[in-house]
């Protein structure tokens, strides 16, 4: 009965190790996804500025920037 304890108890501390590591390496995949979701932003941010520099360079004058949400007028 004793030796069955002490395979239940190694067996168990095995699984307390692997669950440990399983939780470690899912904190770190959790970390890496939110870095990616970042950097995605990121450069979704930068593609739309270029879209919107082009657009604002072909269709108006730089100066007026009243469909931008400023409210202000430019003068100069």
């Amino acid at each position: 009965m004793e030796e069955g304890q002490k395979v239940e108890e190694g067996m168990r501390k095995k699984y307390l190790e692997k669950e440990k590591k399983y939780q470690r390496i899912d904190a770190e995949v959790n970390i890496l996804k939110g870095k990616l979701e970042e950097k995605d932003k990121h450069l979704r941010y930068q593609d739309s500025t270029k879209t919107l520099d082009s657009i604002l360079s072909i269709q108006m004058s730089p100066s007026i920037k009243y469909g931008l949400g400023f409210h202000e007028t430019v003068k100069g």
